[in-house]
Formats: structure tokens, C-alpha cells, sequence
């Protein structure tokens, strides 16, 4: 019975894991950082628009933010199956062992799959500003295209192609 719910626990946490291994989308298939994409709080919000032109784009990696899940279920799952070995003291710390490994795992896992593909982009505004805008890349920007900066009261910006 006992091998049988620490068995249960590990597959558990395994499907969790699972769960991590995927990008952080909002709704269906739109990165978080989308250029096109908002959550719910920023629809049917105000923002101000600027006219520019883009100077530079540079590709950069987008690092998410983890939610803690795939720390969990891997200290859940490394636990379970740490519990599986020996008996007594010995079993005790190969519990410990077990957690600890599966929680580092768990947390790099979640890390790499929580990263989205991102552009730095250059755009000099009409007024002589300068901005540096980051977001997905899921709008192709090229140097020297006239864009429009949209930018929220919390300073949130995103640069979209005109027209």
C-alpha cells in the first residue's frame, strides 16, 4: 500500500512537471510579452500612442516567470521515488536526497521551459525621444519602419507596425 501511494505521489508530480513543460501563454498560443496579445486587466484600457521610427531590433531571450510548480512536483516526485530505497535512517535521507534533487530539476525545468523568443527594439520617437522597447517576437519589425508605441499608465509599452 505504501509503494503504491508513493508511487501515485511520483506520478503526480511527473504530470506536473509535464504541465511546465511548455511555454507561459496567454489564452490560446499567444506569448506573454505578445506585441498583439492582452491579458485581461490591460484590455479596454487607456494608452497613449507615439509615432516613431524603428532604429534597431536585436533578438533576446525572454526569461518567464516561474510559478514554483515545477520545484514542487519535482521535490514531490524525487521524494517518492527516494522513499522507495532502503529502510530507516537510510531510507529517511534518501527521502531528503530524493526531494532535493527533484526540486533543483523540477526549478531548472520550469526555467527552461518558461523562456520566449524576444526583440529589443530601438525606436526614435517624433518628438526626438529615444525608446527601448522589449517584447515577443511575434511582430516582425524591421529598421526603418514607421511604428506606433502603445503605452499603458504603468509603463508597459509595445511598438506595432503602422497601418
Amino acid at each position: 500500500m505504501k509503494k503504491t501511494l508513493s508511487l501515485a505521489a511520483a506520478a503526480l508530480a511527473v504530470a506536473m512537471l509535464g504541465g511546465c513543460a511548455t511555454n507561459p501563454l496567454m489564452g490560446t498560443g499567444t506569448p506573454q510579452a505578445s506585441a498583439q496579445g492582452y491579458t485581461m486587466q490591460g484590455a479596454q484600457s487607456v494608452q497613449s500612442v507615439q509615432l516613431g521610427t524603428v532604429l534597431a531590433v536585436h533578438a533576446v531571450v525572454i526569461a518567464g516567470q516561474g510559478s514554483g510548480a515545477g520545484a514542487l512536483g519535482g521535490a514531490l516526485a524525487g521524494g517518492a521515488i527516494g522513499h522507495q530505497i532502503g529502510n530507516g535512517t537510510g531510507q529517511k535521507l534518501a527521502t531528503i536526497a530524493g526531494a532535493l534533487a527533484g526540486l533543483m530539476g523540477g526549478q531548472a525545468l520550469e526555467g527552461a521551459a518558461a523562456k520566449e523568443s524576444g526583440l529589443l527594439v530601438t525606436v526614435k520617437l517624433d518628438d526626438g525621444r529615444m525608446l527601448a522597447i522589449t517584447q515577443a517576437a511575434d511582430v516582425q519589425l524591421n529598421v526603418g519602419e514607421r511604428v506606433q508605441v502603445l503605452m499603458d499608465r504603468t509603463g508597459k509599452a509595445r511598438a506595432l507596425p503602422l497601418g
